[in-house]
């Protein structure tokens, strides 16, 4: 803090520390939930926001532009999501999920109110391009009976951003843009109207508990080196740094000590450490604003 002092900017960044211990206060003041379809639901919102106030896309033309109210509604729904990841790290779901949603709203805002003010027709094709490629990734990522859109139309979509793509190697990106629009817009509706489906929580069969901690060994393992891959390019919030490296550091004890109970046969134990390290690693992954 002596440092900070120092510093002629030493007030403003002061308050802006408190301000952020405050709202992880208030964040994480909220009523746990075992109900895993809410926890589900609010994952998934969270996630969706995550990509629409990150750092690239329509969040870049807001951050590059004038509009300075565009600017004060994305940076509403950028807290909305810390908020979200903090108080769905402490279980409660609910809360999770009305921020995230607030937060997909204040976004889709701050959108509208600089799509005026935006850079040049090529930036916005690759903005618009972008989303609709990392959206239709997402709808075919969900099981086919939940997508709500059929493999026909789904190809449809894949020809339409060839077609797109092609107006944009000839330049006209004007054009471009708009055989996208309507492919992204309807895609952004389908994927809301998945995640806001509560019942859509799909649980994965194994044939035994060596089947299950193999899945689940796995899965931490992959997340290693997603953050890994992120570490120096993304960081949490100052005021969460501490909890993200607490829960680095304990998934790596709890899946160390899994290796352990797994090597004894002592497999309940194992999945359950397992399943800890696994948490803790998307815990800390939503921290730096990565969706699984």
């Amino acid at each position: 803090m002596s440092q900070i002092m120092r510093t002629g900017n030493a007030l403003p960044v002061v308050i802006l520390l408190l301000v952020s211990d405050l709202a992880v206060a208030q964040a994480t003041d909220c009523t746990p939930s075992d109900d895993s379809a809410v926890i589900k639901q609010a994952e998934q919102k969270l996630v969706l926001l995550q990509r629409m106030v990150g750092a690239g896309g329509p969040a870049k033309r807001v951050d590059d532009g004038d509009d300075a109210e565009a600017k004060q509604v994305l940076e509403q729904a950028r807290n909305d999501a810390t908020r979200a990841s903090l108080v769905l790290d402490e279980g409660c779901g609910a809360e999770a999920v009305a921020l995230a949603t607030s937060g997909l709203s204040l976004a889709s805002k701050a959108f509208a109110l600089a799509k005026n003010r935006g850079p040049g027709s090529d930036a916005v094709y690759r903005e618009v391009h972008g989303r609709t490629t990392s959206f239709l990734q997402s709808l075919e990522a969900q099981p086919p009976e939940a997508r709500g859109i059929g493999d026909a139309d789904i190809t449809g979509m894949h020809r339409q951003i060839e077609r797109a793509e092609q107006l944009a190697v000839s330049g006209d990106f004007a054009a471009a843009t708009n055989l996208l629009k309507p492919v992204v817009d309807r895609l952004e509706r389908r994927l809301v109207a998945i995640y806001d489906q509560k019942t859509v929580y799909y649980e994965k069969s194994f044939e035994g508990p060596e089947d299950e901690y193999e899945y689940l060994t796995q899965q931490y393992q992959g997340y290693q080196m997603v953050l890994d891959r992120f570490a120096g390019t993304k960081q949490p919030p100052h005021s969460a740094k501490q909890m993200y490296d607490k829960l680095l550091a304990t998934a790596a004890g709890q899946a160390s000590a899994a290796e352990g109970h797994a090597q004894a046969s002592d497999w309940d134990t194992a999945l359950a450490e397992m399943q800890e390290a696994v948490t803790n690693c998307e815990r800390a992954m939503r921290l730096i604003g990565i969706g699984y």
